[in-house]
């Protein structure tokens, strides 16, 4: 199927990322680059040569949005996301796995500050019970709801769609040693720390963040085979009872939540940000001619 998405995106009118003047020409490309897998820069600022695509389906889970074109990481991504649909598949969840990278990485204009080396990976909640009896079509992968852990408004778990089997879902992620760090809505994290059984090694990896109510933002750390790329230091734990962990659930919390929405109805088309300086190497990935 990733071959089909492929030759419709190559036959198809390419979008110009173009806003104001302002031109990103990482969206441009639709396929990789040629030579060997290779990761240039960090998470926020790099690229990828070579970008393997995925298998769109397999045991325990189904690549989604395929149109998008943003299903191209580095191999250990790919990899990762099958030991995850083994382990889970017989504990009853299913994978629907959404952005990972372009092509060849790099900066998006709009959807993304991270997910630029093919190691970040947005996995989504919803569990379709269609998943767990057949492939999915292409357009129904184009179509799926969305299913939300978490009110942003309340800042809140919707208890109607809560289920223990997400706790399961991050603790199985978290445990995995190729795993940095994740990023969920507070009240997920809130949600597992209620239950005392669930404090532990593991949870540090579950970080609070913005957003994330209808996925999980699971990021890998440098694989061996790119020495070029740059790792993320060491995070801090928010811990369950810290100061910084409960200020996503105070009153000050809730006034920078009120500003970001005030100006974001003032400014419904903010100018894109600058593109962030990449390394060297990175004009070489995107330059080249690509791979058949």
């Amino acid at each position: 199927m990733i071959k089909k998405i492929l030759t419709f995106i190559l036959s198809s009118c390419v979008a110009v990322a173009v806003a104001g003047g302002f031109y990103n020409p990482w969206e441009d490309v639709v396929r990789p680059s040629s030579g060997q897998q290779q990761i240039y820069g960090g998470y926020n600022a790099g690229c990828v040569q070579g970008a393997a695509a995925p298998q769109d389906t397999g045991f325990g889970f189904q690549y989604i949005e395929l149109s998008r074109n943003k299903f191209w990481g580095h191999s250990s991504s790919h990899q990762f996301i099958e030991r995850m649909g083994r382990t889970l598949r017989p504990q009853g969840i299913s994978l629907l796995v959404a952005d990972v990278s372009m092509p060849r990485g790099g900066p998006f204009t709009w959807d993304h500050a991270s997910h630029q080396v093919g190691l970040d990976l947005d996995i989504e909640f919803l569990q379709d019970p269609r998943s767990f009896q057949r492939d999915l079509t292409a357009e129904e992968r184009e179509r799926l709801p969305k299913f939300y852990l978490a009110n942003q408004e309340a800042n809140a778990i919707i208890d109607r769609n809560w289920d223990e089997k997400y706790v399961t879902m991050l603790r199985t992620f978290a445990e995995d040693p190729a795993v940095h760090v994740m990023f969920v809505h507070p009240a997920i994290k809130k949600r597992i720390c209620e239950n005392p059984a669930n404090r532990k090694n593991w949870l540090a990896k579950v970080q609070p963040w913005w957003g994330h109510d209808e996925h999980v933002h699971v990021r890998l750390n440098c694989p061996a085979d790119s020495p070029s790329c740059v790792p993320k230091p060491a995070f801090t734990e928010i811990g369950c009872d810290t100061e910084e962990f409960l200020w996503w659930f105070s009153d000050d919390w809730r006034r920078v939540y009120e500003a970001r929405k005030k100006w974001q109805r003032a400014n419904p088309n903010p100018e894109p940000v600058p593109l962030p300086a990449m390394p060297s190497q990175c004009q070489g990935v995107l330059k080249d001619a690509g791979s058949s």
